[in-house]
């Protein structure tokens, strides 16, 4: 029985200089969620778990976030449907699509959107994470 999962992380590596970005993670496995946490924690960002499509959307909705990193295949809403909704309710959220289905899944979601495919490696990450930063500090639109 899947209960209700919420992983809050604070990462001592955000400075001043450099505050990361605000990143909501969701993923249905506990462990898989948890670990993307720590390894968004661990390279700068603020990252908080959930583990459905319907608890991001009550989190995002009383909280900012630079980038929503889902998985495709949730119980419930699809991460689709999500980022799909979110599309309108928060069109300058960025969102990466963790996923087995390709590339494809983020051209036909959003131009703010990128695919990361599984397995993928930390550098595959963090160059996405790096290209998001580098063009919200442009804008100025980091949800600090």
């Amino acid at each position: 029985m899947m209960t209700s999962l919420s992983t809050p992380l604070s990462t001592p590596s955000a400075t001043d200089d450099n505050p990361g970005l605000h990143i909501l993670v969701v993923e249905d496995n506990l462990d898989s969620q948890q670990l993307v946490c720590e390894l968004l924690g661990a390279l700068g960002h603020h990252a908080q778990g959930v583990g459905s499509g319907e608890q991001a959307l009550a989190v995002l909705q009383q909280e900012s976030f630079d980038v929503l990193f889902t998985d495709i295949s949730l119980p419930g809403m699809s991460g689709i449907e999500l980022a799909q909704q979110m599309n309108v309710m928060a069109p300058g959220l960025k969102i990466i699509f963790a996923s087995g289905y390709g590339a494809q899944i983020s051209k036909n979601v959003s131009a703010a959107s990128f695919s990361l495919p599984k397995p993928y490696d930390i550098d595959q990450l963090q160059s996405i994470l790096d290209g998001i930063s580098r063009e919200l500090q442009g804008t100025g639109d980091l949800a600090h």
